[in-house]
């Protein structure tokens, strides 16, 4: 489990990997860890907050439409 594997998969959904239907309208941490399962990219909860708390530090833009929402979850940031 790794924050690289999140890295990954985030990096697969942008390419257009996976269709609309690998995620729920509103996804949640969970969601993500699963559609990584089942793409072969173990991760856990905590690997996803450290991939999302890095690039907020770094100033980077989070995934679309679902990093904000997820970095609330997580309480990552205030919402």
């Amino acid at each position: 489990m790794s924050r690289e594997n999140v890295g990954a998969l985030v990096a697969r959904i942008e390419a257009g990997e996976f269709g609309a239907e690998a995620l729920p309208a509103a996804p949640a941490a969970a969601d993500i860890i699963g559609l990584g399962q089942k793409a072969g990219l173990d991760f856990s909860s905590d690997d996803l907050g450290a991939f999302l708390r890095l690039r907020i530090a770094n100033a980077e833009s989070l995934p679309r439409p679902w990093g904000w929402a997820i970095a609330r979850e997580l309480k990552l940031v205030r919402g």
